[in-house]
């Protein structure tokens, strides 16, 4: 598939990640010049062993350490991107994670951490990465919420919170910065075969099969493709603003 991607500068979080590492794969196969945002570097370096046995190109494939909770590292890290890669034409924000546990018995130091990476580190990277945007007089920016966002469950009372914030932020960011040719979208996946949903699957069984309509669990590559689509200016150049479920008929 041609969507236009060739050169692209793409910034990734979370890219070592179930999602995340095949997001940088299709980003990669489609000659987008890939930047992924880093804490730990052996785990990036697991990802290139990968992508070099399934012969995917990784001459263009960067990575940069920094700290998602720290705006003044945030700020500083996108300087120098721009400065080595020249122009940033995609963020994913597709770092975040999940923690099960009843609220009644949750510590602060928990809460903090779940709203901290799902909802104000893609806060934080958004208006960091936006001058360098305005300065291409276009963008695109897609943020990775979850299902949980509009649907209910039990022990995820603050993890859905924070998702349903980053929605409420993705449709209210794409309205101030349309006129500035940007682009902004969300993607929430459902239950998707990677290890952070392991404990569901596991927990669930068979029970997958009855919940979804399509009877089964996602893969990453279907979350992968609508990324793609959403950063293709090519593809969905009047697509800003939205939210969109991908999980199989779950919600």
């Amino acid at each position: 598939m041609n969507l236009g991607l060739k050169n692209k500068v793409v910034i990734i979080t979370g890219g070592t990640g179930g999602i995340g590492s095949q997001i940088v794969t299709d980003f990669l196969n489609e000659r987008a010049i890939v930047v992924c945002l880093v804490r730990n570097p052996t785990k990036m370096e697991k990802l290139k062993v990968a992508l070099n046995q399934q012969q995917v190109p990784t001459s263009e494939l960067h990575s940069y350490s920094c700290d998602l909770m720290d705006y003044e590292n945030i700020k500083f890290t996108m300087l120098q991107i721009s400065k080595d890669l020249k122009r940033i034409d995609v963020l994913v924000n597709c770092a975040g994670f999940a923690l099960e546990y009843p609220f009644a018995l949750i510590n602060e130091s928990q809460i903090d951490s779940l709203i901290n990476l799902n909802f104000k580190s893609p806060i934080l990277l958004c208006q960091a990465v936006l001058k360098y945007m305005y300065k291409n007089k276009e963008g695109s920016i897609i943020n990775i919420s979850s299902v949980s966002s509009v649907k209910k469950g039990r022990g995820i009372a603050v993890y859905a919170s924070a998702k349903a914030g980053l929605d409420a932020f993705t449709r209210t960011l794409a309205i101030e910065v349309g006129r500035k040719n940007i682009r902004v979208n969300c993607i929430r996946p459902g239950i998707i075969e990677t290890n952070m949903s392991k404990g569901v699957r596991d927990r669930m069984g068979e029970t997958i099969k009855s919940t979804t309509s399509l009877n089964r669990p996602g893969t990453p590559n279907e979350i992968s493709n609508m990324v793609l689509f959403m950063a293709s200016s090519q593809a969905s150049s009047y697509l800003t603003g939205e939210c969109i479920n991908i999980d199989g008929g779950l919600y």
